[in-house]
């Protein structure tokens, strides 16, 4: 079990449609910034697009993350079997062994259960040849119940779960019922935490550093290890933008340093961050 980084906890300065960035970070830059920051483990995602790299730029990737000590994951987005077996590919070309995935794409009817189990079926064989596992993130399209039948359906060892314990609140799924479905397939977990604000007639989910909201972080790691599981741990978060630019990447580096602290500490290899709960 490492700690490290999903590339979403630097949503601002990596930069995205609605997190737009005037520098944004690039796949090297992003690696240099976690691995100063403590990150063991990097899972370079949607976010930063490696589809887009050539040959020799995914050759710069995979020396940089070994001249720093780094373990290279990938996670990619989409729910088409090609789209996934180059995907695949371009793991096997970076000797990364773990690849997550957020199945369905933007826009459209989302795939259907069935059609997802075909997708992942397809993909078998690829997964065997290369060595990677597939680790399939709970988003906002299947609920975990639905998730945790797919993988159970697969029923092979390298099909298994990204457990991000809010995202699927979209489905009005809490955390505690998120992990007690999804704990016993995970093979990466995505942590992060939130509070709950009232909002005219409504509720506001706001992210908030680790061990500081709602979600039982050390209760999640229980789960997973009583399962006989033995993820990496991946800092994430749900984080507003401050009051400019500088301010808001200054909030995000720090929310970065202290969630991977916070994991060190109850991954048993430093002091929890004072203050937070155990």
């Amino acid at each position: 079990m490492k700690v490290g980084v999903s590339s979403w906890a630097f949503r601002w300065a990596v930069g995205s449609p609605d997190a737009p960035s005037t520098r944004p970070l690039d796949a090297v830059g992003l690696l240099e910034k976690a691995a100063g920051l403590g990150a063991e483990v990097v899972q370079v995602c949607d976010n930063v697009p490696i589809d887009l790299l050539d040959q020799e730029q995914l050759g710069r990737l995979s020396s940089r993350a070994e001249m720093l000590g780094v373990e290279l994951e990938l996670g990619v987005r989409g729910a088409s079997t090609e789209r996934l077996r180059g995907e695949i590919e371009s793991a096997r070309r970076l000797r990364v062994r773990l690849l997550r995935v957020v199945l369905g794409e933007h826009g459209g009817k989302p795939p259907s259960l069935e059609e997802h189990l075909d997708v992942v079926r397809a993909l078998l064989p690829d997964l065997r040849r290369s060595g990677v596992t597939l680790a399939i993130e709970n988003h906002f399209v299947l609920t975990p119940q639905e998730l945790a039948r797919l993988v159970e359906t697969i029923d092979d060892p390298l099909v298994g779960i990204c457990l991000d314990p809010l995202n699927s609140i979209s489905r009005l799924v809490g955390p505690r019922e998120t992990v007690r479905l999804l704990a016993p397939r995970a093979v990466s977990i995505h942590a992060k935490d939130a509070v709950v604000r009232r909002q005219q007639t409504g509720f506001y989910v706001a992210g908030c550093p680790l061990g500081e909201g709602l979600v039982d972080i050390v209760g999640m790691l229980e789960e997973v290890r009583r399962a006989g599981r033995s993820p990496n741990l991946l800092v994430e978060a749900w984080m507003d933008p401050r009051q400019d630019e500088a301010a808001t990447l200054a909030a995000e580096e720090s929310m970065v340093r202290d969630g991977i602290a916070y994991l060190k500490g109850l991954a048993g290899t430093a002091a929890p961050a004072h203050g937070r709960k155990r």
